[in-house]
């Protein structure tokens, strides 16, 4: 790969040989993992906590200094954080900007979402001003969300709720890895959701987990996730089965391993792009507050059309022909969406966010020259802005 000086829309050659596709997801090598896994094969123990789930789970438990437990996937350690909070038939303000399953999980169970605006100060995490504002008599809690891995405001939240008397859980699924005052996030708010999906930095295929300090709480989670058996055998509520598999647990322990690198290049990488769109007009580049370190799911950025000279549906378009696949991401925003529209609900931050926004790649094993890539290919198009929009993309 090497930049170029027109995009591939105008009869150039491609930036990117090869598709850079919005995630690489990278594994351990098989070799590494297999006879553990034979093993457990031969034994018949794969799932139901058997050996390696429950070392993953000590490990984590280590690693993010906070009680967890690990889930099949993101949305049961989510749905099983929202049934022990006890929500049915009640409100939790939520963002809007946020993929569709924060709603989803406060709906599932029996809670009532209600949308906040996001602030204005390029983190696109929820505006604990306007969280203030939606807090009613029927508010159960708020749940902060950690947008791109962008942590959300933890401390304005925290002491929302403190005053208010309700709780505060935080759906971090994509942040495992940050870091809000040089500690890992894990162990903040009443409890937090982790997803260890392919998509996400850490990834063990499917995975997800919840952390917390309240030990009851925990107990509950616990009991939730095995179909709401307890100890003796009774069912108290209704569960579901939201186990680890093995082969999950096996893939986390060896992930944990070399993840510290694997963050170190993800943070290397958007310092990069960021450095090199800092003088392109019309882009706003995400921003965490100087007390982060986010571990960047992916790199978001805002285009103004008026300055940059295209919109983001143009610019999403034109990389394509550049093999530079990127993600509108979130768009539309929740409360946007069919199942939650409302007539004149507007949170006019969320809406400017979602409709404008390009999610940009990034890897665990980024290179410089894709980073280099991503900018020439912002370069190319606001160079070109005037031909390209021409051409009705």
């Amino acid at each position: 790969m090497s930049p170029r000086n027109k995009v591939a829309i105008l009869g150039g050659p491609p930036i990117f040989n090869t598709p850079l596709n919005i995630v690489r997801p990278r594994f351990p090598q098989d070799e590494i993992i297999f006879d553990r896994f034979k093993a457990a094969l031969r034994s018949g123990q794969v799932t139901n906590n058997s050996p390696w789930v429950v070392e993953f789970e000590a490990q984590l438990s280590k690693y993010l200094d906070v009680p967890t437990l690990n889930f099949c996937n993101g949305q049961a350690a989510l749905l099983a954080m929202m049934k022990a909070a006890d929500i049915e038939g009640k409100e939790v303000i939520v963002p809007s900007f946020t993929f569709s399953a924060t709603p989803h999980a406060v709906r599932w169970c029996g809670g009532i979402p209600i949308f906040a605006d996001i602030k204005n100060d390029g983190s696109l995490t929820i505006d604990p001003e306007d969280v203030e504002r939606k807090i009613s008599s029927k508010t159960a809690a708020i749940m902060g969300v950690c947008p791109y891995g962008i942590a959300a405001d933890y401390e304005a939240l925290h002491d929302i709720g403190k005053r208010h008397g309700i709780k505060v859980y935080f759906d971090s699924a994509p942040a495992f890895g940050t870091k809000v005052d040089g500690k890992l996030v894990g162990g903040f708010g009443d409890a937090q959701i982790f997803s260890f999906h392919a998509t996400k930095a850490f990834s063990t295929m499917e995975g997800g987990c919840v952390c917390s300090n309240d030990k009851a709480f925990m107990e509950r989670v616990k009991n939730i996730r095995n179909f709401g058996l307890m100890a003796n055998g009774d069912c108290e509520e209704p569960g579901f089965n939201g186990k680890m598999p093995e082969i999950a647990a096996l893939i986390g322990i060896e992930q944990l391993k070399t993840f510290h690198e694997a963050a170190a290049v993800r943070r290397q990488a958007v310092a990069r792009i960021r450095k090199g769109l800092e003088n392109i007009p019309g882009l706003t580049v995400a921003q965490a507050p100087a007390n982060q370190e986010p571990i960047w799911l992916y790199l978001p950025v805002i285009v103004d059309a008026a300055q940059y000279g295209l919109n983001r549906d143009q610019v999403a378009a034109v990389f394509e022909k550049e093999n530079l696949f990127v993600r509108k991401y979130y768009s539309p925003p929740c409360h946007h969406l069919t199942t939650y529209k409302q007539a004149g609900e507007v949170l006019p931050h969320t809406e400017t966010a979602a409709y404008n926004v390009v999610a940009l790649p990034v890897y665990n094993d980024m290179t410089e020259d894709e980073c280099d890539g991503i900018v020439q290919a912002f370069v190319d198009a606001h160079r070109s802005a005037a031909q390209i929009a021409e051409l009705r993309i």
